[in-house]
């Protein structure tokens, strides 16, 4: 079964899980529904609850030319990885949940 992401909030969570499996790269891009102003911090939690990525970014990755390059992080193993987005000075974020199996 591939993998699946599903978002919520303000800024939204994409990532292309059609071949993604454990021991493979996750790269997310995102989607601000209001113009969100950066910074913004990103974390993701591995299956486990341990914090994998903890990164401020000053440009939000959005897949267009010209945009800062996607976000990555590996995929070490199958389970839920959270993903939480917040806009560092200001009240967006987005949740998102990547099932990979």
């Amino acid at each position: 079964m591939p993998a699946k992401i599903v978002s919520s909030g303000e800024i939204e969570t994409i990532c292309d899980a059609s071949g993604l499996t454990s021991g493979g790269t996750a790269k997310l891009v995102f989607r601000a529904f209001d113009d969100a102003s950066p910074p913004f911090t990103i974390k993701v939690r591995a299956p486990g609850g341990k914090v994998i990525l903890d990164r401020v970014v000053r440009e939000l990755p959005t897949g267009r030319p010209q945009s800062a390059p996607p976000v990555t992080f590996a995929v070490a193993a199958a389970g839920q990885y959270r993903i939480e987005i917040t806009q560092l000075y200001g009240g967006a974020s987005g949740q998102a949940t990547l099932d990979v199996s």
